[in-house]
């Protein structure tokens, strides 16, 4: 039964989530359409608005390149950071290595055998 509930409880956030990311698209996409029919109905003449067009226009071109900018920047500081982190457990997984070579060198000489009295009567 518990588990029923928790099926249904689940279905209920995930369609809560669907409304929710269909009500900020038609926000947006309806922002859009206010911005583009407000510019283009605006009682202004035609050079003026088209001279308006163009700016912000070039205001978002301006923007994106400035925010894909900022995204490389963020990126490589990412891969640079892994690339630390890879060559750092890298070189102690070297360290280990070395170390455990070091062991194994140290147990594969021959074992003497003792020649006491005390094995002899074994």
């Amino acid at each position: 039964m518990k588990l029923l509930k928790e099926l249904h409880r689940k279905k209920k956030i995930e369609a809560r989530k669907k409304v929710a990311k269909r009500v900020a698209l038609g926000t947006l996409v309806g922002g859009l359409l206010g911005s583009a029919a407000g510019i283009f109905l605006a009682p202004d003449s035609g050079k003026n608005t088209r001279q308006k067009i163009h700016n912000t226009a070039k205001d978002a071109k301006n923007n994106l390149e400035r925010n894909i900018d900022e995204k490389k920047k963020q990126v490589e500081e990412v891969i640079q950071n892994k690339r630390t982190k890879i060559r750092t457990a890298v070189e102690r997984i070297r360290k280990l290595g070395r170390n455990v070579q070091e062991d194994v060198v140290v147990t594969t000489e021959p074992i003497k055998e003792d020649t006491t009295k005390e094995n002899t009567k074994l």
